[in-house]
């Protein structure tokens, strides 16, 4: 169905059902005191416009494109907190990876050097018997020794010429063993010099993704009170209701086509509470707002287990997708709420009314989920 399909009927008193599950501002009848933003329309600009039709349009038209330029700076502000937070995450990652690579490898060049060590001591230990045997002048044990002893002296040569094949025995192992322990000990350097370098880049990310983390969030109150004002005074104006005006603007987004990617769904720190309970409850309560059977329940309940198992702050970096619906990208949620990377209401409202628009129910959308493979 179109989203204007909202704008009446059964789908526009199903609306009311998010109002009641959803902290918004309402519209209103009456004036009520301005934001304090000199860019914004106040309530005594709006409620002058409307005894003129050329007023009404012209303010209609600004109200439109002040609300859209709110939704791309709360999203512009969202996707770079969102951005940064999983360049953070990975940063921490290889970072992590690379400490117990670089433990692994000093560990191994230590035991090395420990072998090393050891094996020249064996070898310095037969040349010490060598010496001991006389092993060090064969000629002269040859003429000192007397002819009636033959056998000491064969004796004596046998014992060196065991000693001899053990020392370049030991000597080759001495070689290896210190080749080994060399090369351990340039591989451990080279790999804590990267752990020093992925460091010092996990250090930035991470100051980086606080700093966007900080400037999103410090805007979000003041943008959540401007997005209901406008939308507010656009219902006002057209008569209509604030819920109606934000449906018609999430219809207006592109949709998911060709899904959030194949990549890995993970969790982008710092970017809400996850309680998919909470989250299943609340969605519940819109559905059957709309009059649908536990059946869409269990669709719905498929569709986001499969997309981000109802986790808040579901990220996809290949879409890049977001949230309990995986919206593509996450800003679009924008349209509901300035915090929408946050807040599970606002995520679960927005992807009802996409649903809704694009398949008509949550079983259509897994139907389309179960044959593509997205929504």
């Amino acid at each position: 169905m179109a989203i204007r399909g909202l704008r009446s009927g059964v789908l526009s008193g199903a609306l009311a059902v998010i109002v009641a599950l959803t902290v918004v501002t309402p519209a209103a009848a009456t004036p009520r005191p301005a934001l304090p933003l000199v860019d914004y329309p106040s309530w005594d600009q709006v409620e002058a416009a409307r005894g003129n039709q050329a007023a009404t349009a012209a303010t209609i038209a600004t109200l439109d494109q002040l609300l859209g330029q709110l939704q791309a700076e709360s999203a512009r502000l969202g996707d770079e907190a969102v951005k940064r937070a999983a360049e953070s995450d990975a940063a921490q990652t290889q970072l992590e990876h690379a400490t117990a690579s670089a433990t692994t490898l000093a560990r191994q060049a230590d035991a090395a050097a420990q072998a090393s060590s050891k094996s020249t001591q064996r070898a310095g230990a037969i040349v010490a018997a060598l010496y001991r045997s006389g092993g060090t002048d064969l000629s002269s044990t040859l003429l000192l020794t007397r002819a009636d002893s033959s056998s000491n002296l064969l004796y004596q040569l046998g014992a060196l010429g065991k000693l001899g094949a053990q020392l370049d025995l030991a000597v080759q192992k001495a070689q290896a063993d210190r080749n080994q322990a060399a090369a351990l000990s340039a591989q451990a350097t080279v790999a804590r010099n990267e752990r020093e370098r992925l460091a010092a880049v996990a250090k930035t990310a991470l100051a980086t993704a606080r700093a966007a983390l900080d400037a999103a969030n410090a805007a979000v109150a003041t943008q959540q009170a401007n997005l209901a004002q406008l939308y507010a005074q656009l219902a006002s104006l057209k008569n209509t209701t604030a819920q109606v005006e934000q449906a018609y603007a999430i219809g207006l987004q592109q949709s998911n086509d060709g899904g959030g990617g194949d990549g890995t769904v993970t969790d982008v720190p710092s970017s809400g509470v996850n309680d998919p309970a909470a989250a299943q409850a609340f969605a519940w309560a819109i559905l059957a707002g709309y009059g649908f059977g536990q059946d869409q329940d269990n669709c719905l309940l498929w569709l986001w287990n499969r997309e981000s198992g109802w986790r808040t702050n579901a990220y996809n970096p290949a879409g890049p997708a977001y949230g309990i619906p995986q919206s593509l990208p996450g800003s679009k949620m924008a349209a509901v709420g300035a915090d929408w990377r946050t807040n599970y209401r606002t995520q679960v409202t927005w992807g009802i009314i996409y649903i809704m628009d694009r398949y008509g129910s949550p079983c259509g959308a897994w139907a389309h989920s179960e044959a593509i493979g997205w929504y």
